[in-house]
């Protein structure tokens, strides 16, 4: 069975290949096509992508997958979850057009027509494969369980929405998935962190990381808490409840996420993008975050004690909120942890393959993801060759590895760019920009006059399985960067530039087999520094997405304060360097 995956329906379009449960090739638009989330485009170019690296044609293909069910804006469903809501809460006219917009837009008709527009301008007239639909939380956990390697586990999907449904929880045995809970719109964690985001004067669904960085820096305030309180809380249940009124509902002045009514009710008006974040807005963050922390924290705890599980898997967009996701496994309710590096709506056309597959054979076959390098790569020959067509002068290392570690070690930056370009978020050794750990001069070097980005958003670790013990006080199998850890005094002390303000650090935990490239350049640095381990950023400047081909690389070398580009074997130095 060969599922063709998509997703596109607002941001982060992307397309995967998965073939009898094995996800064969993954891409984002916006690597491809260098807008940073590719709103509103169709993923054409990814699905090229993962056609051509699969070997197969869309004559191959069994089905393509939406991870949307589109029918239930087509059937009366959501018109009728909709006309439920009108008739609880106050509607004004914004609300009635951002109902309608959704059913006109995401209905089957609709969705299945841009589907097969798009595929005829790149493929011609052909037969093709059927157009399913897929409940957009069953894809999350359908993933999240597949890719955990948990024979049991309680799963987790948690976004802004998918449907009707905002969170749900899943007992996950014997193959199978049973849903416990859910919890429907207008009632969202993910509206919730995405409002405060917009408040706060960043994008939502894109500056959230920025609200979470900034959190480490506030303290506690109890007016705002007990205001956060009465806004959204935890229902005894299980689940949550919130204050449409408040979230989700009503005229729009500031922005689209958030109505009037909550700015009236914090009693500040909202940051302007350019306004000074004051320690006011630093301990808002700090109350945002710890909201979002106790409510999932509670829901966690109603259902393991309802199941006995004590594993969890994670999965919708608020699982990229490493912060959360680290509490939840210090928390003592649970014996381990695996939240999705691709857990985000990016990484749904896996996630609806994967669904497509369940619905078929009715059970999942859990087995641990190894990577996520899953994209384009360019062997020597190709990099040599547009090296020398941009005219740039380089050398071939015949151990580059060692040579950064070198060049680490004396305190420069590198870009790094080997092997296929991994999914997600996070870059993890494919498409890097490194550093030495050591320093904090490295660090801010790094945001200063390379990412070009706040002073508060902290940098990630790699390390080894060595220096994960050494570095951190408890951690599990985390070779993603989605999940927090208290780091150790003896990180604290030699590795700073890579522990946050709050004592954290999100590391990627390599072992030699998934990198091998990679993980001898942490043991060469080891050697040199006598830590195994490096600051890992990704190759990127504010506001774009992660390099994905040489041509990417070279750019952002160009333009940035890198000193060095490691690209496959061969080594570029700025002058002076």
């Amino acid at each position: 069975m060969q599922i063709l995956g998509v997703f596109h329906s607002y941001f982060d379009p992307s397309a995967a290949l998965v073939r009898d449960g094995e996800v064969i090739a993954f891409a984002e638009e916006e690597r491809l096509v260098r807008v940073k989330h590719a709103h509103g485009r169709f993923p054409s170019k990814a699905v090229r992508h993962v056609l051509e690296a699969g070997g197969v044609t869309l004559s191959d293909i069994d089905a393509i997958v939406q991870g949307w069910d589109c029918n239930a804006y087509e059937n009366g469903e959501m018109a009728a979850h909709y006309d439920g809501i009108n008739a609880r809460y106050r509607t004004t006219e914004q609300d009635l057009a951002y109902q309608k917009r959704h059913l006109e837009n995401l209905s089957a008709s609709a969705q299945s027509g841009i589907i097969l527009r798009n595929l005829r301008k790149d493929y011609g007239d052909l037969e093709f494969p059927p157009v399913v639909f897929v409940r957009h939380h069953l894809a999350h956990a359908c993933m999240a369980f597949q890719h955990s390697g948990m024979s049991q586990a309680l799963v987790l999907t948690i976004d802004g929405s998918g449907e009707w449904v905002t969170t749900a929880w899943w007992l996950a045995r014997n193959g199978r998935l049973e849903l416990l809970r859910e919890v429907d719109i207008p009632h969202s964690l993910g509206w919730f962190y995405a409002a405060f985001t917009e408040y706060l004067g960043f994008e939502a669904y894109d500056g959230e990381y920025k609200v979470m960085g900034l959190a480490a820096y506030g303290k506690e305030d109890r007016e705002l808490r007990k205001k956060l309180e009465r806004l959204v809380w935890y229902d005894g249940a299980g689940g949550f409840e919130s204050d449409p009124m408040l979230l989700a509902r009503g005229p729009r002045r500031y922005s689209y996420y958030y109505p009037d009514t909550l700015a009236e009710y914090i009693g500040r008006p909202p940051r302007t993008r350019s306004e000074e974040i004051t320690g006011w807005h630093m301990n808002l963050a700090y109350e945002v975050q710890l909201r979002l922390e106790a409510i999932v924290t509670d829901m966690l705890a109603h259902w393991v004690r309802e199941t006995g599980v004590r594993l969890l898997t994670v999965a919708g967009g608020v699982g990229l909120n490493v912060k959360m996701n680290g509490k939840l496994f210090t928390s003592g309710l649970i014996d381990d942890l695996f939240a999705h590096p691709l857990c985000a709506d990016a990484g749904i056309s896996i996630g609806a393959a994967l669904a497509h597959e369940y619905h078929q054979r009715e059970r999942l076959e859990p087995k641990r993801l190894p990577d996520v390098y899953l994209g384009p790569s360019f062997d020597d020959d190709e990099i040599e060759g547009i090296l020398r067509a941009c005219k740039l002068p380089y050398r071939k290392e015949e151990a580059i590895e060692e040579r950064v570690a070198t060049l680490l070690a004396e305190g420069k930056v590198v870009g790094w760019f080997q092997g296929k370009m991994e999914g997600g978020p996070r870059a993890l050794g494919s498409r890097s920009i490194l550093a030495d750990p050591r320093s904090n001069v490295s660090r801010d070097r790094v945001n200063a006059v390379i990412k070009f980005r706040e002073f508060w958003r902290p940098f990630c670790p790699s390390m080894t399985t060595t220096g994960a013990r050494r570095f951190l006080e408890a951690h599990t199998y985390a070779p993603f960067m989605t999940l927090a850890f208290p780091a150790t005094a003896e990180a604290r002390e030699k590795i700073p530039a890579v522990v946050h303000v709050d004592g954290s650090s999100r590391p990627q935990i390599l072992d030699p087999e998934t990198n091998p490239r990679y993980h001898r350049l942490l043991e060469a640095f080891e050697r040199r520094a006598g830590v195994a381990c490096v600051l890992n950023t990704s190759f990127n400047i504010k506001g774009e997405p992660i390099v994905c081909t040489p041509h990417d690389a070279i750019r952002t070398f160009s333009a940035t304060g890198l000193d060095a580009l490691a690209i496959g074997s061969f080594l570029l130095l700025k002058e002076g360097s």
